[in-house]
């Protein structure tokens, strides 16, 4: 197999306009720290956030995420910011900072026309999924892009990206499976390539350290994200043969097309939707994406290895266990730039296809290459600029606006019940208080997702928050994602409702619910409320 590194005097170096590199570095950052400002972060940016504040311990912390089926660095980097500051504020400018870091980068070392370096970072993943939302995926590419940028010396500093790669596995889910194929491109390569196994061959207990810190780094990134039996992602996440099924593998596959071309409809409610919105549609452009750049990178061995193990592993857990988000169908695109990235270091082959219609495609392939990743990334910087310009119109969850009226009503003062559970947990973050989940039937300051959570019917909440006004022996303060009715014979007073948001499981309804007993009347509980 022909497998030929081009030399490193030949490779596109790193950019030496500083004008250029600051001066777009500063843009983005101004950009990317002004939607922040404007994000009210939801559900799942803060559950990390509310983990972090239980935990007393670092012992407590990896107790209190063992259900999460999420690894550990994320929590742990949350659990160190959280030791300094108790605004919400600071973890998101932290990860703003893993962003800024990751375009300073791609800025810097990507082999990249200038105007593709822009167009990407102000894409749709680099600008608003994997920047403005702050969860764990932002780490882990920076990782990647830690790793690109030290690929052309990869011998030189072969343990220093094992680091990178065991660091990778500890990010999340689809950051392993990056660190698996990485691992595996080394191999392939090392075994193909003689030039490379020439070079790795002069330092064999460099390469037997870095493989086992890899393979280290990948056992303790899958054992970190397997939950307990009681865990929540154990009963609703699981490999199944029952899921194999034509349709889930059409709406497994459509997932790449939504990941290169992640425009959504152009409306308020944009988040996890796609312009083209037949999933059979999707899956056939994502085959016909798919295949055209595989046969791009045919003639570059490690490379076409590398995309396919990326593609077959990434699809088959979106199929095989968890179908997921947007967020994590991110991750085809990562690995498209990944792998036009890595093109650069490699010479092409001389493998031709015996098809000569096929062949003939792919040198027009070749030929247009640059243009249609100049759209694609056009495309995606529409989608980006679009999200980005929404968002802070548009609240993204209408958790903020409702912890600071309850805050500002005084509300705060009773103790606080609410449905759903998982739309209650953003405003408890807002809040920094804790409150009775209905779901769990217990007093939390966040949402633990494990056996013993069950979501009751909406007349079941009712009736469980008349037992708990009861008990409670005083008004309690229910923080609704629903609107309620009328409800003959309860003393409920409605005080408020917050119903803008990109999220629109995230809005919000305010009532008061007094004991039946001896309660207030309705009017005299309004005047109490006017009057403070």
């Amino acid at each position: 197999m022909f497998i030929e590194p081009i030399p490193e005097d030949q490779i596109p170096g790193s950019e030496k306009n500083r004008g250029y590199l600051f001066g777009v570095l500063f843009a983005y950052s101004v950009l990317l720290i002004t939607g922040i400002l404007f994000h009210p972060m939801w559900r799942d940016e803060f559950h990390t956030w509310s983990i972090a504040g239980a935990s007393g311990s670092f012992r407590e912390l990896m107790r209190n995420k063992a259900a999460e089926g999420h690894p550990d660095l994320w929590y742990l980097l949350v659990y160190g910011i959280r030791k300094v500051s108790d605004n919400p504020l600071s973890m998101q400018l932290m990860h703003a900072g893993f962003a800024i870091l990751t375009v300073f980068l791609v800025l810097k070392y990507a082999p990249f026309t200038r105007l593709r370096r822009v167009l990407l970072v102000f894409g749709y993943f680099y600008l608003f999924e994997y920047a403005v939302i702050s969860r764990n995926y932002a780490i882990g590419i920076l990782l990647v892009t830690i790793y690109l940028a030290l690929y052309r010396h990869r011998v030189r500093f072969l343990l220093v990206m094992a680091l990178v790669l065991f660091l990778m596995a500890q990010t999340n889910v689809y950051g392993i499976i990056l660190s698996m194929t990485f691992l595996a491109t080394w191999v392939f390569e090392a075994v193909f390539s003689e030039v490379v196994r020439k070079e790795l061959g002069l330092q064999k207990p460099t390469v037997f350290m870095g493989l086992m810190l890899v393979m280290a780094g990948i056992a303790y990134g899958i054992h970190s994200v397997i939950p307990p039996p009681t865990g929540y992602f154990a009963g609703s996440s699981h490999f199944s043969l029952s899921q194999l099924t034509l349709h889930e593998t059409i709406r497994s596959v459509a997932t790449l097309w939504q990941a290169w071309f992640p425009v959504p409809i152009l409306n308020s409610e944009f988040w996890e939707t796609n312009i083209v919105r037949d999933i059979v549609v999707q899956a056939i452009l994502s085959l016909v994406l798919a295949w055209s750049a595989a046969l791009l990178f045919t003639r570059r061995p490690v490379v076409f290895f590398l995309y396919i193990t990326g593609v077959a592993g990434i699809i088959a857990f979106i199929l095989m266990y968890y179908y997921g988000y947007i967020r994590h169908h991110g991750h085809l695109f990562i690995l498209l730039v990944i792998c036009l990235w890595l093109s650069a270091y490699y010479r092409e082959g001389r493998y031709t296809n015996r098809y000569p219609v096929i062949e003939k495609f792919r040198g027009w392939l070749i030929k247009n290459t640059p243009r249609i990743f100049t759209v694609m990334l056009s495309i995606q910087l529409f989608a980006g600029v679009y999200a980005f310009t929404v968002q802070c119109f548009v609240p993204f969850s209408a958790a903020r606006a409702t912890a600071h009226y309850i805050r500002q009503q005084r509300l705060d003062r009773f103790l606080i019940a609410g449905d759903q559970d998982v739309a209650l947990e953003p405003v408890l973050g807002y809040l920094k208080k804790d409150a009775f989940f209905f779901s769990r039937n217990a007093v939390s300051t966040y949402l633990v997702y494990d056996a013993i959570r069950r979501i009751p019917g909406h007349e079941r909440v009712l009736a469980l928050a008349d037992s708990l006004v009861v008990a409670h022996g005083d008004t309690i303060l229910l923080v609704m994602n629903y609107p309620l009715a009328g409800h003959p014979g309860r003393n409920l007073f409605k005080v408020g409702s917050f119903e803008k948001s990109i999220r629109y499981d995230e809005i919000y309804y305010l009532y008061l619910l007094s004991p039946p007993a001896g309660s207030l009347s309705t009017s005299t509980l309004k005047q109490r409320i006017t009057k403070e």
